[in-house]
């Protein structure tokens, strides 16, 4: 009976390799996101590709990226629009909170700052979902099962946002790169702190 072959060590230009393609597919995530409208499509298809990265150790193929692309096009756009109109709220909230012009204060302020956070934790929930080639209506849901059963999964999951947005703040140039990675996190995320919970 013959033994298995160890895996190879992969050297640091190996790495290098491997976290470029990554940084790339970054760059072209976030072009790809410009319209606005697209964001939803290009979430789901990033997803797809980062978690077909960690199972296989290599991404797909840019063809196959595109074909995915063009399949969630036309479902990701109400995405997009509702996920720019909800920005655009809860900047607009805050704004008022803050300056008094909405009755509450402090209290109505940090009240309104863990709703918006619960909310944005279920997204970050449903990206790696996305990846199975579920809707984002079916991801959505089980994000929010995920933050009831893996509170855990939800903190950490905001908290690798909030460190990928404030490299994106002080090193503006990070940002191009960010995207794919910043998925990656989440995958991780979701297999560290949300699969246990449901297997």
């Amino acid at each position: 009976m013959t033994s298995a072959v160890p895996a190879p060590a992969r050297g640091w230009k190996e790495q290098l390799r491997r976290v470029g393609e990554l940084c790339l597919l970054g760059i072209v995530a976030l072009l790809a996101s410009m319209p606005v409208v697209t964001i939803g499509a290009v979430v789901a298809t990033l997803s797809t590709a980062v978690g077909h990265w960690a199972d296989h150790d290599d991404l797909p193929a840019w063809r196959a990226m595109g074909a995915e692309f063009r399949r969630r096009l036309l479902p990701g756009v109400p995405v997009g629009l509702v996920g720019l109109l909800a920005t655009l709220v809860v900047v607009q909230q805050v704004a008022w909170l803050r300056d008094g012009v909405v009755p509450g204060g402090g209290m109505a302020l940090a009240a309104f700052g863990l709703a918006t956070a619960c909310l944005l934790a279920v997204v970050l929930l449903a990206v790696p979902r996305l990846a199975d080639g579920a809707s984002w209506r079916a991801a959505l849901a089980e994000g929010w099962t995920a933050l009831l059963r893996a509170p855990a999964a939800a903190l950490a999951a905001l908290a690798v946002t909030g460190v990928a947005v404030l490299l994106a703040v002080t090193l503006p140039g990070v940002a191009l790169v960010l995207p794919a990675l910043l998925v990656l996190a989440l995958h991780a995320v979701h297999r560290r702190l949300v699969l246990p919970r449901t297997g």
